[in-house]
């Protein structure tokens, strides 16, 4: 081992190109060793995400759906994924503007440092349809609905039911609703119709 390690020296010598070389070779190496191990690892953790369910894509008939029975301002459908801790924009509608594709893809976690987001999500996990004024942002896309004139939000899980948390769609609106228990019933209409289950 050691006259391994003198005739690597020997190599390098005074050669910066040898040892920038030879520290890419270590990482790779080293990389490559790690992935080789930890195989079953991932490949479990890639078939448990393969095996999770997903929406069925009817963002749009979803959408309608509320703005034709409600005075919705704000519509965000999210793509979950509680396995990656992740919560990406799939879908955002709001009224006067229509399909906004800016922010698409974002991805706002599941989880966060913020209490209120994360009391929100356990409620989601319940089964619940939380409601409440929306007075500071939660995330870079709370701005985004700030920005919009929201100020009363209501948040529902896609199913809307407990242990099946795929997806969420949040509803604002620049003024609390008069009948909030018919909006809710449209949301959880909504949330349905994004769910197919498989037979």
């Amino acid at each position: 081992m050691k006259d391994t390690f003198v005739k690597i020296l020997e190599w390098i010598g005074n050669s910066p190109f040898r040892l920038f070389t030879l520290c890419i070779i270590s990482i790779l190496s080293a990389a490559g060793w790690f992935f080789y191990t930890e195989k079953d690892t991932f490949m479990a953790s890639y078939r448990a995400q393969q095996a999770l369910p997903k929406m069925n894509g009817r963002y749009e008939e979803a959408v309608a759906f509320i703005v034709k029975r409600s005075n919705a301002d704000l519509i965000a459908i999210f793509e979950v994924n509680s396995l990656l801790n992740s919560r990406k924009l799939a879908y955002l509608y709001v009224r006067g503007e229509g399909r906004v594709k800016t922010h698409d893809g974002y991805d706002v976690k599941l989880f966060t440092s913020n209490h209120s987001n994360n009391s929100d999500v356990i409620s989601l996990m319940a089964g619940d349809l939380p409601c409440s004024s929306y007075a500071s942002p939660q995330s870079f896309l709370g701005f985004v609905y700030k920005e919009k004139g929201v100020t009363y939000m209501c948040r529902i899980s896609v199913p809307p039911e407990p242990s099946k948390f795929i997806g969420q769609i949040s509803i604002g609106w620049r003024e609390q609703p008069e009948d909030i228990e018919a909006s809710k019933t449209l949301i959880r209409i909504a949330s349905e119709m994004l769910y197919t289950e498989k037979k």
